[in-house]
């Protein structure tokens, strides 16, 4: 008799290769009501073009968000509290745009260096990153809260190489809901754009402050 834990896997695995995964899971924000989630952001909209982007310790020298990137920000931020879906830890890259993100969405942030990115998942310092993503997607958050990463969409696509997973593209704004299982790798729950949180929160008649 198959248990229900493989059907699950089995499904997520199935769901992911085809790409219907990328659709909001039913029932996804009373789950997350409940705790227990890590969610995954990548940075807001930014300019894409005209902006260095070479220099960490400089702002300036960044690729920084735009005010529509910055709204959107609130935007999620404020109705993920109208949705009464409870913080606990807040991470961010130490890249500028994600930092933003990250505070204009909930107030503060920590950041940690293994959420920054050269993009390329062969180097070492990369692979080091991104074994501590994977450690820290998979470990649960304290009881009663879902933790945030901000960060970037190469460390997805670099995690997924890491895992032998189909490739994880997302896009700005987007984010990735992972649900640790006890295992050592974290399962993905469902995919979310900003639009899904916003959306919502209208639909359901509350009002995001």
């Amino acid at each position: 008799m198959i248990c229900r834990r493989t059907l699950i896997l089995s499904a997520s695995a199935g769901l992911a290769a085809s790409g219907a995964w990328a659709q909001p899971a039913s029932g996804l924000r009373e789950r997350l009501r409940q705790g227990g989630f890590n969610i995954y952001f990548r940075h807001s909209l930014t300019i894409r073009a005209g902006q260095p982007d070479d220099d960490l310790t400089s702002c300036e020298r960044q690729r920084n968000l735009t005010e529509a990137g910055r709204q959107v920000s609130r935007d999620i931020g404020a109705a993920i509290r109208a949705h009464g879906i409870p913080v606990g830890r807040v991470l961010s890259s130490p890249w500028c745009r994600c930092v933003d993100t990250a505070r204009l969405a909930f107030g503060s942030a920590t950041v940690v260096d293994w959420l920054q990115t050269n993009g390329d998942a062969s180097t070492a310092d990369e692979q080091r990153r991104l074994r501590a993503l994977a450690a820290a997607l998979a470990a649960r958050p304290a009881r009663g809260v879902n933790d945030v990463f901000v960060a970037h969409g190469y460390n997805l696509i670099g995690l997924a190489r890491l895992l032998g997973w189909p490739s994880l593209p997302i896009a700005e704004a987007e984010a990735v809901v992972f649900e640790p299982d006890d295992g050592p790798t974290p399962r993905v729950a469902a995919r979310q754009k900003s639009s899904d949180w916003i959306q919502r929160t209208e639909n359901s008649g509350q009002r995001a402050e």
